[in-house]
């Protein structure tokens, strides 16, 4: 409960104006019952971003892991990611000024995003390689981390004016690209 309301604070007002006290007084508790759970507040803003990571790959675990086709799925991946992430900005609008900012806290979520999505993707990859063959150079985690730098080169897109249809466009010709390096076309 405590991240939730700190969740909805860091959203609204900032983090920087978010207080140990006003999570508290927002969550009806004491300052000692927050404290209890969490030393300080980059506490509380790390699970607030562990909450949010949580969100965005739980999905995508699970289109990972699906009988489809690796460009099916790779496709949807891009398309459920942009979404999620849409979502996320949706919830924490204050989000958008530290991205188009490049501010170290949104570098530390995309960070520790992309190692969550790696932990997704490399045994995908790991599966197409091992069913191709070893024809194909590099590792499931080169490949892994390739599709999502090209995915994230496209989250910008996500903060202008209905930025969220090209960037599943350009989510979608990513998915065939890497596809089309797998089956040497």
């Amino acid at each position: 409960m405590i991240v939730g309301v700190a969740a909805g604070l860091f959203a609204t007002v900032g983090l920087r104006r978010t207080t140990m006290e006003s999570i508290a007084a927002a969550a009806g508790r004491g300052r000692r019952t927050i404290y209890m759970y969490f030393r300080n507040k980059a506490e509380i803003y790390d699970a607030v971003v562990e909450m949010e990571i949580t969100r965005i790959t739980a999905p995508l675990k699970n289109l990972a892991v699906s009988d489809e086709s690796v460009e099916l799925i790779l496709q949807r991946y891009g398309e459920e990611r942009a979404l999620r992430l849409v979502d996320l900005i949706r919830r924490n609008p204050l989000l958008m000024k530290d991205f188009a900012q490049g501010h170290s806290r949104i570098e530390r979520l995309r960070d520790k995003l992309h190692k969550a999505e790696l932990q997704i993707l490399t045994p995908l990859f790991g599966k197409h390689l091992r069913d191709d063959g070893g024809k194909m150079d590099g590792s499931p985690e080169d490949y892994a981390s390739l599709f999502l730098d090209m995915l994230r080169g496209h989250d910008r897109q996500l903060t202008k004016t209905d930025g969220l249809g090209e960037a599943i466009r350009l989510a979608s010709l990513s998915s065939r690209v890497m596809v089309r390096a797998f089956s040497g076309n």
